[in-house]
């Protein structure tokens, strides 16, 4: 059976729409930061070799018509078969094949979809020192959480203690609610001299010290004029904290340090089962140094077992090169696809308010103290990006977490569509931090879905409850239930770091609706186990219009397959998180944990 090319090139509601003439110029930016090379998409053949058929005890297939099967072929990368051992004799008849029983006791699932995860995040991030608010553990390393502002601001002082005198200090995890107000003021006091870089537990802001302030070279007047920055705090959120990344990046992007980081996270995505990943933003930094970067931390390489799925960062685009012309620049870059590194056409992320994490999404009712959040893209250049791509026939991803941004945000869609109808366009919202029922309703009705990312109930729930959104809002955080009982296919993901990349854990988050401090907040948004498993499979495959590839175990699509040593539709719900993950299998070829 010949290797097949992965689908993506025909549109998703319309056709792809090249680069005309007058937009070739537009195109030329892209041709800089890629350098305008063409790679085709080699395929690992094996078809020389006899058909592969893994036993199992269970294979759990994600296909409604064959649900269950103890045998699955694999021939050239490819599903060829799937049922019991005897069906699949039958179907091979004379074709040679081996019998493989090292999975006779382990559970076989579709490989695990990770549709929303930002390599270029775990770069930043992993090599600094975490201090957060809850424990991490991390390959090499388990870090505990810590509480508190003097013990934030002890711990802070400790990683300080512990550098070279030229060193900076990096760290990842602050949270107000948990650490205590942080000041610019309260980071000189660790260190005056040596510049302090604390990025928010969100990702969406950045504290400064003086001394990192003065090194970057931060244009006080530019950025005292900025609404997001609060320059006496050393506090740069939202759109504000994009003011860095001109003199942020050569720093973050210094190969030695992002290429690692990158490294890291394959080993952490192939702990997590994961054998396709969506970047839900890539380019938010650079292009060209983001992809060669995945590159040479080995994201290409045959010991990787998962693809990478690349979906553009709109904003970050428009902002470089216009919303208008946007469409044809992304159209062109799947010029550059790899084996396991490729783009989403006709795919494009945008953005409307703030971070879940920050109390910066946009809620209708105000926050407990009467702010009410922040836009990225406030409504009218929400829509006014939105409109160009939409016109192009793209499906339009956009990062979405309160209320008033989803109100903002449904509004633009029901615009679009009677502007433009359209079917099967795939409008998906991501993130859903808080949402109303009536919402559910109203985006099903106009044709869109959900992707979400239960784990900030379980991370923020009991805190939240307290401060900012309070009880009856806080025990309703993503409130998936109520989405899916709409009809509206649901996907989970990790937005890693903002969640770990396990998505046995995000299902575990959504069915039971546990929160940190071990309350069960509003039982009736828990979702079921077979929607949150597709959620991690065929569902989060459609959402990414790869759902003819991967996302379930039928003949045709690629073999990849997850290993689990428990059959997570046999176990309590509260243990589904616990199930042991043996590795994986991607495209017929075997991947145990540990080794790559």
């Amino acid at each position: 059976m010949a290797s097949r090319t992965l689908p993506g090139r025909a549109a998703v509601g319309g056709s792809i729409r090249r680069c005309t003439v007058t937009s070739l110029l537009l195109c030329g930016l892209l041709c800089t930061q890629l350098a305008c090379t063409r790679q085709g998409a080699p395929s690992e053949s094996t078809k020389d070799s006899p058909v592969q058929v893994y036993l199992a005890q269970r294979i759990i297939t994600m296909d409604a018509i064959r649900p269950r099967a103890t045998a699955v072929a694999v021939e050239d990368g490819h599903i060829v078969a799937v049922g019991e051992l005897h069906d699949i004799q039958r179907t091979l008849g004379d074709r040679a094949y081996e019998i493989d029983q090292r999975f006779a006791d382990k559970v076989l699932m579709p490989g695990f979809i990770e549709p929303h995860l930002h390599p270029y995040i775990a770069g930043i991030l992993l090599p600094m020192e975490f201090i957060t608010p809850h424990d991490w553990a991390l390959p090499g390393r388990q870090v505990q959480g810590v509480r508190g502002r003097d013990a934030y601001l002890a711990r802070l002082q400790d990683h300080e203690k512990g550098l070279d005198e030229e060193q900076w200090l990096w760290t990842w995890g602050y949270h107000d609610l948990f650490h205590g107000k942080l000041s610019r003021a309260d980071l000189d006091a660790v260190s005056a001299q040596r510049p302090i870089v604390v990025w928010h537990r969100s990702f969406h802001e950045i504290y400064l010290n003086s001394a990192a302030i003065e090194a970057l070279g931060v244009d006080i007047a530019t950025a005292g004029g900025h609404p997001q920055v609060d320059l006496e705090a050393g506090r740069f959120y939202e759109n504000g904290a994009k003011l860095l990344l001109p003199s942020l990046v050569p720093l973050l992007l210094e190969p030695g340090r992002y290429v690692s980081a990158l490294a890291e996270a394959r080993s952490i995505i192939h702990a997590g089962g994961i054998t396709t990943v969506g970047d839900a933003a890539f380019g938010t930094l650079n292009v060209e140094s983001e992809f060669q970067a995945l590159r040479a931390a080995g994201w290409d390489a045959t010991t990787t077992p998962f693809r990478t799925y690349l979906l553009t960062d709109g904003k970050s685009l428009g902002e470089r090169a216009g919303h208008e012309g946007a469409p044809g620049i992304i159209n062109l870059m799947p010029d550059r696809d790899l084996n396991r590194i490729r783009f989403l056409p006709q795919q494009v992320k945008l953005f409307a308010d703030g971070a879940a994490y920050s109390q910066l999404m946009q809620m209708r009712e105000p926050y407990l103290d009467g702010h009410s959040g922040e836009w990225l893209m406030d409504p009218a250049e929400l829509l006014a990006a939105a409109r160009h791509y939409w016109n192009a026939g793209f499906q339009i991803h956009v990062h979405v977490n309160g209320d008033a941004g989803l109100d903002s945000t449904l509004d633009i869609l029901q615009t679009l569509q009677q502007e433009n109808p359209r079917e099967d366009h795939r409008f998906t919202i991501h993130h859903l931090a808080y949402a109303r029922p009536d919402q559910a309703q109203r985006l099903m009705a106009l044709g869109g879905m959900v992707q979400a990312n239960p784990y900030y109930l379980w991370a923020l729930g009991d805190s939240y409850a307290d401060h900012g959104l309070g009880v009856p809002r806080a025990t309703h955080m993503v409130p998936l239930k109520s989405f899916a009982a709409s009809g509206m296919r649901i996907a989970l993901h990790s937005d890693f770091t903002m969640a770990p990349a396990q998505p046995l854990l995000l299902v575990w988050a959504a069915v039971t609706r546990l929160t940190a401090e071990g309350n069960v907040f509003a039982v009736d948004e828990r979702l079921d186990l077979h929607t949150a498993l597709r959620g991690i499979t065929i569902d989060a495959a459609f959402q990414m219009a790869q759902e003819e590839e991967i996302g379930s175990i039928e003949v045709g699509k690629l073999a990849n397959f997850t290993v689990l040593a428990q059959d997570p539709y046999q176990l309590p719900i509260e243990k589904l998180k616990d199930i042991a993950i043996w590795g994986t299998v991607f495209e017929g070829l075997v991947y145990p944990l540990g080794q790559q």
